[in-house]
């Protein structure tokens, strides 16, 4: 346990002083409002997903930041930091959920934990809205500039295939395309790791 509790603080701190590299006031603001629930938010809900547990969202933004990183410079296409570290960490900053309810609460049959494998369930007393909507909601809401490549990275993350980012396909920015990629990446990595 020890041990689970240091790596989400090393993480914690990691994620912390790479958004201070934005120099970003706005940034800092939304951390300070929502550090604790940003730290202890986990990146899915079932334990045959990736991040199931408190911590899981920020090791996978981290993962995906690393991802996006070492993409970007093999192949250099010469994508600003800046944007590769904001969009990392930030693509679903909307998995906290909004102002006053977090988005994932405790799972609290145990039918679902035991045969299905769900450790969260989405909260219902939470107002409906998909996680990239949400995050950038709560981007604009504390002000957090996006230049537009930003933006419709963090829109189209998920992916193409749904609908509400299928206008966007075919002409997707390389910012968006490098988040898809490392996130799909990232994600796949660690099915193979369990």
């Amino acid at each position: 346990m020890k041990n689970n509790i240091d790596k989400v603080k090393s993480n914690w701190e990691k994620y912390e002083n790479l958004l201070k590299r934005l120099s970003n006031d706005s940034i800092t603001a939304l951390i300070e409002e929502f550090g604790e629930r940003i730290l202890m938010c986990p990146a899915s809900m079932s334990k045959d997903q990736h991040g199931c547990y408190p911590g899981g969202l920020i090791e996978h933004a981290l993962e995906v930041a690393l991802t996006m990183k070492k993409i970007d410079k093999s192949l250099g296409l010469n994508v600003p930091m800046n944007s590769i570290i904001k969009v990392a960490l930030l693509h679903e900053i909307g998995k906290i959920g909004d102002e006053a309810e977090d988005h994932f609460v405790e799972q609290d049959s145990s039918w679902h934990v035991e045969k299905l494998g769900q450790l969260y369930k989405y909260n219902e007393n939470i107002e409906k809205m998909s996680v990239s909507h949400r995050t950038l909601y709560l981007l604009q809401k504390f002000h957090v500039n996006l230049t537009r490549e930003e933006w419709v990275a963090i829109q189209i993350a998920t992916g193409s295939h749904f609908e509400e980012n299928r206008f966007y396909a075919g002409s997707e920015t390389t910012l968006g395309i490098l988040l898809q990629k490392s996130k799909s990446l990232v994600i796949h990595q660690s099915t193979i790791k369990n």
